[in-house]
């Protein structure tokens, strides 16, 4: 399963197991969008066990109810990829009443995976991969994080990336002797018509040639979703399918405790 598939790195990483014969699964917000990327993917990898499900992040609802669509339509799931996510340049709040960038980049992915952990256990040996970001906080403040008292975007992205790593030394823990492994990467500066929007009109012809493609970001999810060399490896970040350090907050067990209780608790897990 490979969330936020419909374009970018969601797309191409699709693309890529895709052409290593796996069934793919993506999950897209938007049908029509969605259905012309499975097509798209079908056809440019010979592949036709590419299935579409649809699901906005921005509502809990919406993912308990894409986890039911899967599990009456499969019993196995080797590897998830956490992909979808979003930047927003204004405050908005999800459908449950959230911070909108947390809520679509860490909430979600967060109920996705805890959700589909029974199938993932009984598939294992099965891997998760979280796209993350090098542009992470140096901290998160978990009383106020649902609610920002000043909205700014990049700091709410940081924070929410910040999370996302997190999640997965947490979880790379509470995994530990089942056969599931769990690592989070940087894809790199990734040029999409998304991230042009966040820079100066005159820097924007120059992005092209300085970031990644989404073929090239894609890389580094494909190695940790599919490479041998990756068998049993787990709680580790990734940039250039090379495992590098995270901030020292990262690390912190008692706020790594502190977020997982709170969103087990955000997400109704708890």
């Amino acid at each position: 399963m490979v969330t936020g598939a419909n374009s970018g790195i969601g797309k191409a990483t699709a693309l890529g197991l895709a052409k290593q014969g796996a069934e793919v699964v993506i999950v897209c917000r938007d049908r029509v969008r969605g259905e012309a990327a499975r097509k798209e993917i079908a056809e440019q990898s010979g592949n036709g066990n590419i299935e579409l499900l649809v699901a906005d992040f921005a509502s809990l609802e919406s993912v308990r109810q894409v986890v039911r669509q899967f599990k009456e339509r499969y019993d196995k799931l080797h590897v998830l990829v956490n992909n979808a996510g979003g930047m927003f340049s204004k405050q908005e709040r999800s459908m449950d009443g959230f911070e909108m960038t947390f809520a679509v980049n860490y909430l979600a992915p967060f109920l996705l995976t805890h959700l589909l952990m029974d199938t993932l256990k009984a598939s294992a040996p099965a891997r998760i991969v979280n796209v993350a970001s090098e542009v992470q906080a140096k901290t998160i403040a978990v009383d106020t994080v649902l609610n920002p008292p000043v909205y700014k975007s990049f700091a709410a992205y940081g924070q929410a990336k910040l999370a996302v790593v997190m999640m997965t030394y947490t979880l790379a823990k509470r995994l530990q002797g089942s056969s599931v492994t769990i690592n989070a990467l940087h894809p790199g500066a990734i040029y999409t018509p998304q991230s042009a929007k966040f820079a100066p009109a005159f820097l924007r012809p120059l992005m092209r040639l300085f970031m990644k493609t989404p073929e090239q970001g894609a890389q580094t999810p494909l190695f940790l979703a599919s490479s041998p060399e990756l068998e049993g490896r787990t709680g580790k970040y990734y940039k250039d399918q090379q495992v590098k350090q995270t901030g020292a907050a990262s690390y912190d067990i008692a706020l790594q405790e502190q977020l997982y209780a709170n969103s087990m608790k955000w997400t109704g897990l708890a």
